[in-house]
């Protein structure tokens, strides 16, 4: 059931998109009498046709997407220089028809907002947690050096108003590490605080080291080839209990885990809405702790020694070994660590815990959104506008190399991935709001003034009625061609790095 729904929310998320995307085209030709010759829903043969006034409607065998084809359109082909011809058409009627598909992708999202702001959905809460670990000395949180605690509610970000923790991540990823005023409301208080968004090596974005508030504990990844994997549990499983007693914050979880080595331990987990119970042993972990405070566990020291970027006492710690070696023989005296700036002192020790290899977070908090109609219509036009300049802050960063390209650039598999776990996880309604936004996201990427796509059209069409005559067909085709060719590069980047971001492929390679 769960790849049947992975395939289908692919298939109605991109197809649905794509074909909303062609309408328009279609119904904007024919607004400026510019005739279609063929429109397909899907590509490759027709197994369905009817033919109504001179424009053939298909229905292929696959129904995924679609296309329109306007008569005269192909520069190779002849035409007899009739208006209903694409390319004979005067050049504002081809900027309204190459216009209009896009354009009803920006309709069909507001469309989709509108919806759903009048049915009602929920979102996370813009309550925050701030995980233990980002609580330590070493890798202390932005928002918690700051002064914003647990439970605190982020109401607005440098005086816009914050309703849910996805407003709260769009202003610092796009923030350019640059200081926040961030409101806070506290106790029925609110506060203000300053913080300063770090980037974070591991996704490329921005962060201030917050996640959203909840009370209930929720495994936001496991390690591959680990005792809680081979286990059998899962990302996203909710865990209730830990041999029937209540589990309510991943540090009751951590802290009944690690002094259970070699111990089973049955978990009551919540999965897809479904009750299961799973058995883990834990293994042994060894923890590098100061003053009793764990500061490493041996997989991130690995991580540290491997970037030379841990001090111990001063000098570049170069082995992991001989760093473990010193601690067992100076346990319980003195030492300074630095790492990446930061510097701690106290008694040093090494702990034995017990690990399973899970990562935790908190299942959050909900909060219910819906409006009446005109409040309903508004927010359908306030979201898609703050969604579109959030994305051409995105693509500005990704050129000028401030957010990693890997890991922020997605192409059809990894949005086929995404549109799966929303409809498997989190139901219709945050789908329905998932296509809104992929559908927006089309839109201004094909109003990009990139060759080969419909930005690049558009401009080639405004550039010929400026002039009063097209440019030279032979410098089109060409920027045409080198256009299709990057286009095919960053095709074949996007899908390689699509399908090495699979859960499967990561944990073969790791």
């Amino acid at each position: 059931m769960m790849y049947v729904t992975y395939i289908l929310s692919a298939v109605v998320l991109l197809g649905l998109c794509i074909f909303i995307h062609e309408l328009g085209h279609l119904l904007g030709g024919k607004l400026v009498g510019i005739k279609a010759k063929v429109f397909s829903m899907g590509y490759g043969r027709g197994v369905y046709k009817k033919t109504i006034n001179d424009t053939t409607y298909q229905v292929t065998l696959i129904p995924f997407g679609g296309y329109v084809q306007f008569y005269g359109e192909d520069p190779s082909e002849s035409r007899v220089g009739k208006d209903y011809e694409f390319l004979s058409a005067a050049p504002w009627k081809r900027i309204v028809t190459v216009a209009m598909g896009p354009m009803f992708n920006l309709f069909f999202g507001i469309f989709l907002f509108f919806v759903m702001n009048m049915v009602g959905y929920t979102k996370e809460t813009n309550r925050v947690y701030i995980p233990e670990e980002y609580r330590e000395e070493v890798s202390l949180s932005a928002a918690y050096k700051a002064g914003i605690r647990d439970g605190d509610r982020i109401t607005a970000i440098n005086g816009k108003r914050m309703n849910g923790f996805d407003d709260i991540q769009s202003q610092v990823i796009f923030s350019d590490g640059k200081e926040l005023s961030i409101e806070v409301e506290r106790d029925g208080k609110k506060s203000i605080y300053v913080v300063s968004p770090v980037l974070s090596p591991h996704s490329g974005r921005y962060a201030i080291g917050i996640i959203p508030y909840g009370n209930r504990v929720m495994i936001a990844d496991v390690s591959p080839d680990d005792v809680a994997s081979r286990a059998g549990l899962q990302q996203l499983d909710e865990v209730l209990k830990a041999d029937g007693q209540e589990i309510r914050t991943p540090e009751e979880f951590t802290d009944y885990v690690k002094v259970r080595t070699g111990q089973s331990i049955t978990f009551d987990i919540l999965r897809s809405g479904k009750n299961k119970k799973v058995t883990v042993t834990p293994r042994s972990n060894m923890y590098v702790s100061i003053d009793g405070n764990p500061i490493f566990d041996s997989r991130i020291l690995d991580e540290v020694v491997k970037d030379m970027s841990l001090k111990l006492n001063g000098d570049t710690v170069f082995s992991r070994e001989n760093f473990m070696e010193y601690i067992r023989k100076n346990q319980g005296k003195t030492v300074t660590l630095e790492h990446k700036g930061k510097t701690v002192s106290g008694k040093i020790s090494l702990e034995e815990r017990g690990f399973i290899g899970v990562y935790l977070a908190i299942a959050p908090e909900m909060v219910e959104v819906k409006f009446g109609v005109i409040d309903g219509l508004a927010h359908a036009f306030v979201e898609p506008y703050d969604f579109i300049v959030m994305n051409v802050k995105g693509i500005g960063m990704l050129f000028a190399g401030e957010m990693d390209v890997r890991e922020n650039l997605s192409g059809p598999i990894r949005i086929a991935k995404i549109a799966g776990d929303v409809a498997y996880y989190k139901g219709i309604a945050a789908f329905i709001l998932l296509m809104a936004k992929i559908s927006i996201v089309l839109m201004v990427m094909n109003l990009l003034p990139i060759p080969a796509v419909d930005g690049s059209h558009l401009l080639f069409f405004t550039i010929e009625a400026i002039r009063g005559k097209p440019l030279n067909q032979k410098i089109m085709e060409r920027i045409q061609t080198v256009g299709v060719l990057i286009l095919i590069l960053i095709g074949i980047f996007v899908i390689v790095n699509d399908i090495s971001m699979l859960p499967i492929i990561q944990k073969l390679f790791n």
